[in-house]
């Protein structure tokens, strides 16, 4: 072949390449905007389902749905749908912290809660003006907690010694290459506790809620629906439709509402173009990352 039959070869590839990424483009924009059989009904009188789903260790997603949310200005309720264990402290703070204030604007928030919504998930459930749960969905798990390895005798067996040189006797608090002083388990203690109080002050400020009543049952233990409603932690016993249904008469929408999804659904080009631009252990090494909390550093309102 000679060098310009190469030279033409090789632009054809790079031009098809090309096409194949534009059309992958168009067609994921054009499955967003027909997302849920209904195109373009964004534009019309709507209520958005917001699904928080897995371990909380980023806000990012939520904070740019929740951002598009406040910049609809035909939606007329948001649908917090929740199945979650909890996870980070400082984003589950910051995801409920901007629902709140989409709440104090006048967008009403409803709650469902699925099979799991637990310590952090329970903590974003309090932007809601109604919990629902179902009778048997887990809850609760009002707590905070933070770990860290140690693997001092480990090194010592495979002969590696950490040096530490710091600038005051607590920088290096949580180092996985000694065991902690009592000095620091003190302090990581109040760590702790004013975490902790922090949750336990977003509870009474939107719970009918005594704070004696609240400390029996804040102990991390986890809660069935019945058993969170019997002590004031949910509103209603309901699924997904009822809460659904709830919403879109407070809103005043008329028959079956329509639902636009937060985040968005991910077109199958878009979801196939993500898995030839990930390793083969990409997904499974970030899912691992996510259900084992305490390989990454923080506090977390988890339940584990």
């Amino acid at each position: 072949m000679s060098r310009f039959a190469k030279i033409m070869a090789a632009l054809a590839i790079i031009l098809v390449i090309s096409v194949f990424f534009f059309l992958g483009s168009v067609f994921a924009l054009f499955g967003r905007l027909a997302a849920n059989t209904d195109g373009f009904k964004e534009r019309r009188a709507h209520i958005t389902e917001l699904r928080l789903e897995g371990p909380i260790m980023s806000s990012d997603t939520y904070m740019e749905s929740i951002q598009r949310i406040s910049e609809d200005k035909s939606c007329k309720g948001i649908l917090l749908r929740i199945d979650s264990p909890g996870g980070a402290v400082g984003a589950s703070q910051e995801i409920h912290s901007a629902l709140k204030t989409l709440k104090a604007k006048g967008l009403p928030i409803v709650v469902s809660q699925g099979n799991l919504a637990a310590s952090g998930g329970y903590y974003v459930s309090l932007a809601g003006d109604r919990i629902f749960s179902n009778a048997g969905t887990l809850t609760g798990s009002i707590g905070v907690i933070l770990q860290f390895p140690e693997a001092e005798k480990l090194m010592e067996k495979v002969g590696i010694k950490m040096n530490t040189i710091k600038s005051g006797a607590l920088k290096d608090v949580g180092n996985f290459a000694r065991p902690p002083t009592p000095e620091e388990i003190r302090y990581l203690q109040t760590v702790i506790d004013n975490t902790y109080g922090q949750f336990i002050s977003d509870i009474l400020a939107s719970r009918k809620i005594e704070r004696s009543e609240l400390m029996k049952i804040a102990d991390g233990r986890i809660l069935t629906g019945s058993q969170a409603k019997a002590y004031g932690l949910v509103d209603t016993l309901g699924g997904y439709q009822e809460a659904k249904h709830y919403l879109a008469g407070l809103v005043k929408l008329e028959g079956e509402p329509i639902v636009v999804r937060e985040p968005p659904s991910k077109s199958w080009i878009e979801n196939a173009l993500a898995s030839k631009t990930s390793s083969s252990f990409g997904p499974l090494a970030e899912a691992a990352r996510d259900w084992l909390p305490s390989v990454r550093q923080g506090t977390y309102f988890i339940w584990k």
